[in-house]
C-alpha cells in the first residue's frame, strides 16, 4: 500500500509541476502559484509516508 501512495504523489508532483510550469508561460500567476504549493505538499507528504512506514516497520527502533 505504501508503494502505491508513493507512486501517486510523486506522479501528483510531476503533473502539477508541469501544469504550473505552463500556466506561468501563460501568465496566470494564482493558478501556477497554487500548484507549486500543491507540489510542495506532495513532496512533503511522500516523505513523511516513507519515513513513517520505515520506522514502524524496523523494531530495533523502538
Amino acid at each position: 500500500m505504501k508503494y502505491i501512495i508513493t507512486l501517486v504523489l510523486l506522479i501528483a508532483v510531476v503533473l502539477n509541476g508541469l501544469i504550473g510550469y505552463r500556466l506561468f508561460q501563460h501568465s496566470n500567476y494564482n493558478v501556477s502559484s497554487l500548484l507549486i504549493i500543491a507540489s510542495y505538499l506532495s513532496i512533503v507528504m511522500s516523505i513523511y509516508v516513507l519515513t513513517v512506514s520505515r520506522t514502524r516497520s524496523n523494531p530495533l527502533i523502538h
